[in-house]
Parts: C-alpha cells; structure tokens; sequence
C-alpha cells in the first residue's frame, strides 16, 4: 500500500505536471483540440490539488 506523505505526493505531482505539458503541447499539435483542452484541464487540476496537499503537509 502507497502511503501519502511527502515524497510520493512531491512525485505524483511532478509526474502529473509533466503529463500536463506534455496534453498541452498536444492541444496546438492535434486536430483534435477540444478533446485535449479537456484532458488538460483534468489534468492542470488534479496535480494542483496534489501540489496543495504536498505542501500543506509539510507545514
């Protein structure tokens, strides 16, 4: 079982801010935007929260 402390909240977070780079560069270089705009801001959204509790963790 994964335990949510700081480093593995600090690496979920990194990885998803990559992902989210990496669906944003998609948005300009798909035909399909509308479907990466959304998968973007999933994305943007769940690693900031992720960010927050990694943070407020450590405090």
């Amino acid at each position: 079982m994964v335990s949510l402390d700081h480093y593995t909240l600090g690496y979920a977070a990194f990885a998803l801010m990559s992902l989210a780079m990496l669906s944003g560069a998609l948005i300009f270089l798909s035909k399909r935007r509308e479907t990466w705009i959304k998968v973007h801001i999933v994305i943007s959204v769940i690693a900031y929260i992720i960010m927050f509790l990694a943070i407020w963790l450590v405090r």
